[in-house]
C-alpha cells in the first residue's frame, strides 16, 4: 500500500486515488495470526505509510465494502472522501489488544466527533454500523451494496473531469491548516505503541488470546461438522 500511495503520489497523470477491499472485508486490521511481527517504530513502513496519507495531494477516496476494522477504521479520518455500503461495521480495537490509536486517530477521531464519542471507539471497542459512522463524520455517504464499486469509481471519475488546478488546489488549502497536527499525533502514537506498547508485552498476549479463541472456533466448527456427517 505504502509502495502504490507513493507511485500515484508521484504520478502527474493521477489525480484521485479509490482504496477499497478484496473479498468481504474492507480492511481486517493488523494481522493476528501470523507470527510475523510489524514494526510501529518511527520511520518504519507503518510510520511512513500514515505520513504519504497526511501529505498525499491527489484525492483519497475509500470505497468501504465491507467491515472495516483497526486501520481500516483508524485510517478513514486521513482520507477526502468515505463511501460505504449499508451494512458495513467499524471498529478499533486498540485497548483489546493491548495496543493504542493509530493513523493519527487519537486527533481525528475526537475532532470529528468530540472526546466522547471518541473513546466509545478508541477505548471501548464497540461497533458501530454504517448509519451510525456516517453520523459521526467518518463516512461521507453510504450507497447500495450492489454494484458498490462501480458506484464510486463513477463518482471518481466524474470528480476527475474538474479542473485539475481547482481539484487539488482546494484539497490544500483544506488540508493545509491541520498537516503538521496530524504529522505530530502520527508520530506520537507510533513512538508510545513501540517504546511502551510492544515492550509492555500486552500486544503479544492480546494476540496469543485471539489465535486461541480462533483455534477454539476452528474445534467447534470441525466437531459440529464431523456430527452432521454423522
Amino acid at each position: 500500500m505504502l509502495k502504490a500511495i507513493r507511485w500515484a503520489g508521484q504520478n502527474d497523470d493521477v489525480k484521485i486515488i479509490v482504496m477499497t477491499g478484496n473479498g468481504k472485508f474492507f480492511c481486517t486490521g493488523m494481522e493476528l495470526v501470523s507470527d510475523e511481527e510489524m514494526s510501529f517504530a518511527p520511520g518504519s513502513d507503518f510510520h511512513q505509510l500514515n505520513k504519504e496519507l497526511i501529505l498525499c495531494e491527489k484525492i483519497l477516496i475509500a470505497a468501504v465494502n465491507g467491515p472495516a476494522v483497526g486501520y481500516g477504521a483508524s485510517s478513514l479520518a486521513l482520507l477526502d472522501l468515505v463511501y460505504s455500503i449499508p451494512d458495513a461495521y467499524f471498529f478499533t480495537p486498540f485497548v483489546k489488544w493491548g495496543m493504542a490509536p493509530e493513523a493519527a486517530s487519537s486527533l481525528t477521531f475526537a475532532k470529528l466527533m468530540g472526546h466522547q464519542r471518541a473513546s466509545l471507539l478508541c477505548l471501548t471497542a464497540e461497533r458501530i454500523l454504517a448509519p451510525e459512522a456516517k453520523e459521526l463524520g467518518l463516512v461521507t455517504k453510504i450507497l447500495p451494496a450492489a454494484n458498490f464499486l462501480d458506484q464510486v469509481i463513477e463518482i471518481a471519475e466524474n470528480l476527475a473531469l474538474s479542473p485539475t488546478g481547482s481539484l487539488l488546489g482546494t484539497k490544500r488549502l483544506m488540508k493545509q491548516p491541520v498537516i503538521n497536527e496530524l504529522l505530530e499525533a502520527n508520530d506520537r502514537e507510533c513512538y508510545l505503541i513501540h517504546e511502551e506498547r510492544i515492550p509492555s508485552g500486552d500486544p503479544a498476549r492480546g494476540k496469543e488470546q485471539f489465535q486461541s479463541a480462533q483455534r477454539q472456533k476452528r474445534r467447534l466448527k470441525d466437531n459440529g461438522h464431523a456430527k452432521g456427517c454423522l
